[in-house]
């Protein structure tokens, strides 16, 4: 399938770290998509894109999941949504049709989400066992935006 968009609906607060993977066929490797995360370089190793200082993708960079902090606050704590379009920040986005490589980008057959840091008001540091069992991830709705890679059948 071409994926062009991934939305999730919590019914719980946002995680404050998560990530959307994607694979070929069944049998290959995940490869991250997106990751959120409040702490994009401390969890994921990457540079936040909503930072004004974090350089663009530049053309043949396009093909690496970005990580940004949108969507990793603890607001709202119910119906907050996050999409992601799998063409958005992509350099060459609007050449779609002569790109093999975004091509191969938008291409899935499975989509995997991991629910990495929870959202907890700070509670954390006082490491009540009794606290943190209080939190947890709700997910109402999961939708996927694709069409049939069918060669135009």
């Amino acid at each position: 399938y071409d994926i062009t968009l991934v939305r999730l609906l919590f019914r719980s607060p946002r995680p404050e770290s998560f990530a959307i993977y994607k694979r070929t066929t069944e049998n290959s490797p995940w490869v991250p998509f997106q990751f959120y995360s409040a702490s994009c370089r401390d969890t994921y190793g990457l540079p936040d894109t909503k930072d004004p200082r974090t350089p663009a993708p530049r053309e043949g960079e396009e093909t690496r999941a970005l990580c940004t902090s949108e969507y990793s606050d603890i607001s709202p704590l119910t119906g907050g949504q996050v999409p992601f379009s799998t063409l958005e920040n992509r350099p060459s986005n609007y050449k779609f049709d002569s790109s093999p490589e975004l091509q191969e980008w938008v291409t899935a057959t499975d989509i995997r989400i991991t629910l990495d840091r929870l959202n907890t008001f700070g509670d954390e540091v006082f490491w009540d066992p009794q606290v943190l069992r209080s939190y947890y991830y709700a997910i109402i709705d999961f939708f996927v935006g694709a069409r049939c890679k069918c060669n135009g059948h």
